[in-house]
């Protein structure tokens, strides 16, 4: 369960009720993230395919034909052929101070990941 979250640009931050933080990313850009996911797994692409073209590809080669895990990359192929991205960042503290940067929230080296994350969606839900 959420103890609370927030929605930032492409990002959901949640804090859980065991206090964890969770960064969930959402691509606007899905072509840019399936070149970030094969770069990290070394799958070889044409710069030309489609964004259906290469999601395709990629989904069927790390996944059923319909969802792909690619590292912390998810892949959802829909009825119609488009394609959704999604990333769920192991680095969460990194992606925390990149957003803190991005709306302007000063931080502290020293904040925890915790603390970080439960002042960033207070501070994005104007508490």
């Amino acid at each position: 369960m959420a103890k609370k979250s927030a929605i930032v640009g492409e990002y959901i931050i949640t804090q859980e009720d065991s206090g964890s933080i969770r960064v969930c990313q959402i691509f606007d850009n899905v072509k840019g993230s399936l070149r970030e996911a094969a770069a990290a797994v070394g799958f070889e692409y044409d710069k030309d395919w489609t964004t259906q073209q290469f999601g395709r590809k990629i989904i069927n080669e790390y996944g059923d034909g319909k969802t792909a895990d690619v590292g912390e990359y998810t892949f959802v192929r829909r009825d119609s052929g488009s394609i959704e991205s999604y990333r769920v960042h192991g680095n969460t503290k990194d992606v925390l101070r990149t957003i803190c940067e991005n709306v302007n929230l000063p931080y502290d080296n020293n904040w925890t990941t915790r603390q970080m994350g439960s002042k960033l969606i207070d501070f994005i839900e104007g508490k």
